[in-house]
């Protein structure tokens, strides 16, 4: 087999494969294993955000009679923090490649049949030849008509992570998930931050009440927030930097895709149910094949297949994806929230972190979770979480979701006391107008 790019889809693959009996798995990976994930993306990020945050909570800390001085943040310091982490991880997933004899090699790839490969490394060209072909290069970022990113002034996602020193002030284009974590990270660090989206609500495709929650926790911050923006020129005028963080697209572009009769779109690779392509033999997974656009939806999706590759079965169904956003505090989701829903035909179920007791011991009672469930049945159909670990509570909601579980079943289900996981129970008594944590509930 062989597999193209080392991401989180790529490296899943080709380890998957090797436990299913391949007898030599070939990966080709152009820039560093763990792709963008972990060179450049979701590790990285979360390790600044984790130093913001610990910052923060060190210049607290009298509240827990703990005398210190304000705590300050070497962006130089954490720079070179965040580099050797990801060399640490690197090396790790090299080493987990190679207990698996997984063959790897660092070049670019284009297709010449649908079972011969050109690999150019810095040696040279060389043509590889498989029956059973897994593309999963991932994808790259976006950036919008009328603004050339010169990774100078105008920078994408990567080029912020690798800044020597902090900008005076920062324009961020984009109210996704990328821009509003960059946002309030470097809020946090001191600059001057602008954050400017063209659709009406921040996390356009999010509930409503979670993204005005993410609003407001950035405006706390410093970040001057926009929505509903036309023309950037005024802002981009008045900034020392633009981050461009309008999303990502499909890497695809050099893999001579049409060589292999491979059909693709602007959105990415067409696959059938098991992930294959038009071209027998050759699997697309991950970004690149255009799904959730999610590390952890990558992995899933080269694990299936590579399953499909080596002759078992398992389709691209996937369960409900939680989402995560690492905001301050974060915010997380799963399925379809309120506002997408007919009216009359859900309950809703909130409980507030400011009466979960874990939450007053942690110092931060921000935030809520809320439920929503079918109201003839109870079953849950999904689930919002703004407050501390929710990217971690998240997943509860999400296995509840996919099990079909109700909230009657939710509420006879043992939380650890206390844990801020308790906040979901809360949420799942409160639909049915139970808590016994709430004033004013009346069981009908």
């Amino acid at each position: 087999m062989i597999v193209v790019g080392g991401g989180p889809a790529g490296y899943s693959a080709a380890i998957r494969a090797k436990q299913l009996g391949a007898e030599s798995v070939l990966l080709v990976e152009k820039g560093k294993i763990g792709g963008t994930c972990l060179n450049s993306g979701c590790v990285p990020t979360k390790f600044m955000w984790e130093a913001v945050g610990l910052a923060k909570k060190i210049s607290n800390s009298k509240n827990y009679g703990i005398r210190t001085q304000s705590a300050s943040l070497d962006f130089q310091e954490l720079q070179l923090k965040k580099t050797k982490l990801i060399d640490m991880n690197v090396k790790g997933l090299s080493f987990l490649l190679k207990s698996y004899f997984v063959e790897v090699t660092e070049g670019s790839v284009g297709f010449l049949s649908a079972d011969r490969l050109e690999i150019e490394t810095g040696a040279g060209k060389s043509e590889a030849q498989s029956s059973r072909i897994i593309i999963a290069t991932g994808s790259l970022p976006k950036s919008v008509p009328g603004i050339d990113i010169d990774h100078n002034k105008f920078i994408d996602s990567t080029d912020i992570l690798n800044l020597t020193q902090v900008p005076k002030s920062l324009l961020v284009i984009g109210g996704g998930a990328i821009g509003v974590e960059f946002a309030g990270i470097f809020a946090e660090l001191g600059c001057e931050v602008t954050l400017a989206e063209k659709e009406p609500q921040l996390l356009p495709l999010e509930d409503p009440e979670l993204s005005a929650e993410v609003k407001k926790s950035l405006q706390k911050q410093g970040v001057i927030v926009y929505a509903g923006v036309g023309s950037l020129t005024e802002y981009i005028e008045r900034s020392e930097k633009v981050l461009v963080a309008t999303g990502r697209k499909p890497n695809m572009e050099t893999l001579n895709l049409d060589a292999a009769g491979i059909k693709y779109s602007k959105k990415g690779i067409d696959t059938d149910s098991h992930f294959e392509t038009s071209a027998k033999g050759v699997y697309a997974a991950g970004d690149v094949a255009g799904y959730g656009l999610y590390a952890y939806t990558a992995q899933a999706e080269g694990q299936m297949a590579a399953e499909n590759a080596m002759g078992r079965a398992a389709t691209s169904e996937l369960p409900p994806i939680p989402r995560a956003v690492f905001s301050t505090p974060p915010a997380a989701s799963v399925g379809a929230g309120e506002s997408h829903r007919t009216e009359g035909s859900i309950v809703v179920g909130r409980f507030p972190f400011s009466a979960n007791s874990m939450a007053s011991i942690e110092g931060s009672r921000t935030g809520w979770v809320k439920i929503v469930a079918n109201k003839e049945t109870g079953r849950i159909l999904a689930g919002s979480i703004f407050g501390l670990d929710a990217h971690n509570m998240i997943t509860i909601i999400a296995a509840a979701i996919k099990q079909k579980m109700t909230l009657h079943d939710m509420t006879r289900e043992i939380f650890f006391h206390p844990s801020l996981a308790e906040a979901i129970h809360g949420a799942c008594e409160d639909a049915l107008n139970r808590s016994v944590d709430l004033p004013g509930k009346q069981i009908i």
